[in-house]
């Protein structure tokens, strides 16, 4: 059995923030009580007191911990994460083509493609099943989207209903009540990071590097193939009509292509 972890970022655009985010952390269930307990460790090694939030916003760092204790803290978690083999998938969509869009749409479209891509890997490559858990959505009709999730799956432009059988629970959570949303809080938060124009370039490349780790990948020829599994990008650079939008697209490949060249 397989948990995954879910949430959303960028939500709204800025000059550094072109692409809303949806992504989730998952991992064997077995595994919840080693990243519970590592983290735990991290939290106190860094001074976050049973209370505390432990995110990936510099802003929500309590005043008693340091930056450089919760910088430290965040780059352990990453090296947790990989050494329980979580993994890692995320969806991005350039704001400007759902500028129209209410945040309600925004959100369940996002998070359809990462619960569909997540059924796909437990129904395909692991061959179990698993439980889904998000953070609040931003809307007011959050459970009647699961509940639709958990009866009919999802619903494809065409209207075909695809079943996502293999997930047999779906809830909520929030930051605070578990700390494996601390972990993914954190490995989204630094993805967000890297692709919103990152003042330290370096401390972007160590991160890059170790999200990509986390992608759920395939490998082809020595090729890490992570398009349409841990990365899914919408509109499909090919079905891109419009010129400025296809080159946002590109440059955001060129930047994430940059970032992991040396990793």
């Amino acid at each position: 059995m397989y948990l995954l972890l879910a949430d959303e970022t960028n939500q709204q655009p800025s000059r550094n923030a072109k692409f809303y985010v949806y992504g989730g952390v998952f991992f064997p269930i077995d595994s919840l009580v080693e990243l519970h307990v590592q983290i735990d460790k991290i939290r106190c090694v860094a001074g976050y007191g049973p209370a505390d939030k432990f995110k990936f916003d510099t802003r929500s760092r309590p005043s008693h911990v340091s930056f450089e204790a919760s910088t430290a803290a965040k780059r352990k978690t990453l090296d947790i994460c990989k050494s329980l083999k979580c993994k890692f998938i995320v969806q991005v969509i350039l704001h400007d083509i759902i500028k129209n869009q209410g945040i309600e749409q925004q959100s369940y479209w996002a998070a359809d493609y990462v619960f569909g891509r997540f059924n796909t890997f437990l129904k395909v490559e692991a061959k179990d099943f698993g439980i889904c858990v998000i953070d609040n959505l931003p809307t007011k009709n959050q459970y009647k989207y699961l509940s639709k999730k958990f009866a009919t799956g999802l619903t494809l432009h065409t209207g075909t209903t695809v079943s996502l059988s293999n997930i047999k629970l779906f809830g909520t959570s929030c930051i605070g009540a578990s700390h494996a949303c601390s972990a993914m809080d954190i490995v989204l938060g630094s993805f967000r990071y890297c692709i919103n124009n990152p003042e330290n370039e370096d401390a972007a490349k160590n991160m890059m590097g170790k999200v990509m780790d986390l992608l759920w990948h395939t490998r082809e020829n020595q090729k890490i193939k992570v398009l349409e599994k841990g990365l899914i990008v919408r509109p499909k650079i090919t079905q891109i009509r419009s010129l400025e939008h296809k080159q946002k697209y590109q440059e955001l490949f060129d930047h994430i292509n940059y970032l992991i060249e040396d990793y």
